[in-house]
């Protein structure tokens, strides 16, 4: 299974981050110059202050609003961190390499009204298939008179096993013509007098195959009863040939009733074994697995596709500075509000005192 590759990390705005830290250096810079200057040569001195800053009460205050303001501009700081770490942007590119299987794998059922009561046992086989393949594109097609596509060569597999849920129960209530059964078939009886042509059902379903142009292993898993009406626009031999023109293995599953029919029987399982594919009676152990050996058997050369590259913004550490400055900075806000309450309720009980 492909998977993401994590790659280069870096910062999209580099140089705006270089220019918000030169600003709050030069805020800084100004800012201590204004506190540490020297005291006009217009200012007032006060007598005697050594005794008030001598007091434990002065000292403990002075304490105090060094350590909040300390922390104020810790948090500060922080926030500013943080806030200059999001403003960069910093991005990780990540790289998928992208490669798939050659191999295209058309299930191909016969809905004609003979298969009614095994169709839904030959769809219940083609689940059993399908859980056993890894990276093939599978599709199906169903046909009697003519054929429809139920849906394209796809590597969705969650889609293909609902979509063969779906015929499962279509074709569960075909003995008692049910709604679903005859809207699923819908498009494959063009006249009654023409159905279950064998040679036009393998030969619809090889077209199906896209890519033609790609080197490509393919197998069509053809489900019959071999059991045509009327006169159709390919012999199975030629459907063979055709199939075998187009480099297509031919699996056949046939009904248990064909083999009551010995001639038919037996060509249907000529169509298979010349084009190098396996025969097998619908439900019969094995041959579910024979199919599934088969088919890995396939030369499946893996396809290269150009890697998937995309670009992700990860702002995880600029958020959490963020946030732990701006928490430092309530903490510090709330304390001081606490403290000032305190001072103030304090004042209020000495001058009641008074």
């Amino acid at each position: 299974m492909n998977e993401w590759t994590e790659g280069d990390v870096s910062y999209l705005w580099p140089w705006l981050m270089v220019a918000l830290t030169v600003l709050v250096v030069a805020l800084l810079v100004v800012w201590l110059r204004v506190w540490w200057r020297p005291a006009p040569k217009d200012a007032t001195y006060v007598a005697h202050t050594a005794r008030l800053r001598s007091l434990p009460r002065f000292r403990a205050l002075v304490r105090r609003q060094t350590a909040l303001g300390a922390a104020l501009t810790l948090a500060a700081l922080v926030t500013c961190a943080g806030a200059i770490l999001l403003s960069g942007r910093l991005q990780e590119t990540q790289t998928k390499e992208q490669s798939e299987a050659n191999r295209d794998i058309m299930l191909c059922l016969d809905a004609s009204y003979s298969m009614a009561e095994v169709n839904a046992d030959v769809v219940a086989q083609f689940q059993e298939i399908v859980t056993q393949l890894q990276g093939e594109r599978i599709g199906l097609t169903i046909w009697n008179g003519t054929a429809i596509t139920v849906f394209p060569l796809t590597d969705d597999y969650d889609f293909v096993s609902e979509q063969l849920r779906v015929a499962e129960t279509a074709f569960g209530s075909a003995l008692a013509y049910g709604d679903s059964y005859i809207d699923y078939v819908e498009g494959t009886y063009i006249k009654e007098d023409v159905a279950s042509q064998l040679g036009d059902g393998l030969v619809s379903c090889v077209q199906r195959f896209d890519r033609a142009d790609e080197d490509r292993a393919r197998a069509v898993v053809l489900a019959s009863d071999n059991d045509p009406i009327g006169e159709g626009i390919f012999t199975v031999p030629e459907a063979t040939e055709y199939a075998e023109e187009n480099d297509a293995v031919v699996h056949a599953i046939a009904a248990p009733a064909t083999a009551e029919r010995p001639g038919d029987e037996a060509e249907f399982e000529k169509a298979a074994t010349d084009t190098g594919g396996t025969f097998s009676l619908v439900g019969i152990d094995g041959g579910t697995s024979g199919i599934v050996e088969s088919i890995n058997d396939l030369e499946a050369k893996k396809i290269e596709k150009p890697p998937l590259v995309q670009t992700l913004e990860r702002p995880q550490t600029g958020i959490v500075v963020t946030a732990l400055g701006v928490g430092l900075l309530v903490i510090v806000w709330a304390v001081q509000g606490v403290l000032a309450l305190v001072d103030r309720q304090g004042e209020d009980r000495r001058g009641g005192r008074r």
